[in-house]
């Protein structure tokens, strides 16, 4: 990935830049495409997490299955989260039941 395309503090910018980059053949259209997205979505902050829906889902799933209660820092090691995570997760389907 070309780190010069995030250099730009202008999301829709980087991200068209990153579109232009990866697909070439999209070029003559992100013009009109930018300004689309800039007239849907001008004036509303988001947030985009780092895991997807699907990817946390998964994690859930795999520490669910996983955790005996005593292996919280081997769960967080294999699955890359942080041990608060673990417990985070254990304790929500605690409270789902």
């Amino acid at each position: 990935m070309n780190s010069e395309v995030f250099d730009n503090p202008d999301l829709v910018d980087a991200i068209f830049a990153f579109i232009e980059t990866e697909f070439p053949d999209m070029a003559s259209r992100t013009a009109v495409l930018k300004e689309e997205v800039r007239r849907e979505f001008s004036g509303i902050e988001i947030y985009i997490p780092r895991r997807s829906v699907a990817e946390r889902e998964r994690i859930t799933a795999e520490v669910l299955r996983v955790f005996d209660g005593r292996n919280a820092v081997e769960v967080a090691r294999r699955l890359g989260i942080g041990r608060a995570t673990v417990y985070r997760i254990i304790k929500q389907a605690g409270s789902k039941k």
